[in-house]
């Protein structure tokens, strides 16, 4: 509720054009122009914008805007005769000066400190704020410093995140096992028989192939049941974690909140977590499991080893719920993992042994093809989450409804990447060290 100074105060801010009518290309005209907006959200940024400088009044803090608000705020700077004019001094009574950034750490860790706060001062006035115009500190401060204007006469735009293709995965692994396992089957034997076994795969592999993906697929499904449930179970947030991104996601939350609590401090140079203060009463199971091994071995390599800590209590309430596919469904929906070498050690395998295989031609023959509809099956049924169909609407509703400015709910569903601000920065940085190594082989010496 508004007092009479802030209630005269938002209503000047509403009252306030930044539209000159004498002008036919106007305010809202140039952010669309120069911003690539549409008309309505223009008139939703600038709407935005007047929230922010009423904030600027009234909140007790440094506000910092949103980049889109950001945006309308250095377009209605240029304009200065509105801006010092008429804005400042008959609409919000003070001078509001916008300053450039100084850069560094220590002022990128003021901003995203004081930038959570104006979000909570949003709240506490307006409610919750609408997502595409502020975004959630890590895209704030992260993805969208990094735009650019670009002459789109000159150049072509093309997203880098393109539509993600729900069948590309089998798709692919059918690819890989074919080629894999095609060179056995040119291996013929002159004979009535090898002739005949010949025949038949030149004849009916297509469609035994057709029809072992259609099995894989109808597997898949089955597998994945249910597809609802009575009631939406209640998760915590390791439980949230878990179900969206296993055993490591649960483990890399429970660091991140000790060093986002205060309980760990991250050295980004030996990649090291140094304990600050005991832990408290109040901490998870996991988390104590955490700091039990940072005491054992400060190295955020060693504490990533998800085999160190005991994450049944997890695995059960998921499976419970539904969730998460298990006993004999779990294991068929990784069974393509195991499959997947065992083809290529056989396809290898049959490099060498391709002489001796001559002599058995057909057998082979009969062998490879069925081996490759299993590889077909296995690739269909591949559900790496482990998630039932239920869990997957639970997980999307998750995302669809969860608090987009809680950094521990940004990081169970997205992981390490929405990390943002001061020391989280730079565990940020640290599991992403971690990671580019992992993949690139090398061993940290």
């Amino acid at each position: 509720m508004l007092n009479s100074f802030q209630a005269a105060l938002y209503q000047r801010l509403q009252d306030f054009e930044l539209d000159d009518p004498t002008h036919e290309f106007g305010f809202t005209r140039h952010l669309m122009k120069n911003q690539g907006w549409t008309l309505t959200y223009a008139q939703r940024a600038i709407a935005e914008y007047k929230k922010f400088a009423f904030l600027t009044v009234v909140a007790n803090h440094y506000v910092v805007p949103s980049d889109q608000v950001d945006q309308v705020w250095h377009a209605h700077v240029l304009l200065t005769q509105s801006y010092w004019e008429e804005f400042c001094p008959k609409v919000l009574e003070k001078n509001l000066h916008h300053h450039p950034a100084r850069g560094g750490r220590t002022e990128r860790a003021e901003f995203h400190h004081l930038y959570v706060q104006t979000i909570t001062s949003y709240r506490y006035f307006f409610g919750s704020p609408p997502e595409d115009i502020w975004s959630p500190p890590d895209i704030r401060f992260g993805a969208e410093l990094k735009m650019q204007r670009v002459n789109l006469s000159e150049h072509w735009v093309i997203p880098k995140r393109l539509p993600q293709l729900r069948l590309a995965q089998p798709l692919a692994a059918t690819a890989i096992i074919t080629f894999v396992t095609v060179g056995c089957v040119d291996v013929r034997q002159e004979s009535s028989l090898g002739r005949f076994v010949s025949d038949l795969i030149a004849n009916h592999s297509i469609t035994i192939f057709t029809l072992s993906a259609i099995l894989g697929l109808i597997l898949r499904y089955s597998i994945r049941i249910p597809d609802k449930q009575p009631q939406k179970p209640q998760l915590d947030i390791y439980q949230i974690a878990y179900l969206a991104g296993g055993k490591l996601r649960a483990v890399e939350l429970a660091i991140t909140q000790l060093v986002h609590q205060g309980y760990l401090r991250p050295n980004v140079r030996h990649r090291t977590l140094a304990i600050e203060k005991a832990l408290s009463p109040e901490a998870t199971n996991l988390e104590r499991q955490v700091m039990q091994q940072v005491h054992q071995t400060p190295h955020l390599q060693s504490l990533r080893q998800t085999s160190k800590y005991k994450m049944d209590f997890l695995q059960k309430r998921l499976e419970e719920e539904k969730l998460l596919m298990a006993g004999w469904a779990g294991r068929i929906a990784m069974s393509f993992g195991l499959f997947l070498p065992i083809a290529i050690l056989g396809g290898v395998a049959s490099v060498f042994l391709n002489k001796p295989l001559m002599k058995i031609a057909p057998v082979v023959d009969i062998i490879t093809i069925l081996w490759t509809a299993i590889g077909i099956i296995t690739a269909c049924c591949f559900v790496p989450s482990v998630r039932t169909r239920w869990g997957s609407r639970i997980l999307g509703d998750i995302k669809k409804n969860h608090d987009v400015y809680d950094v521990t709910q940004r990081f169970a569903l997205y992981g390490y990447g929405v990390l943002s601000g001061g020391a989280l920065d730079d565990l940020k940085q640290m599991f992403k060290a971690e990671d580019e190594e992992a993949a690139s082989g090398g061993c940290g010496c």
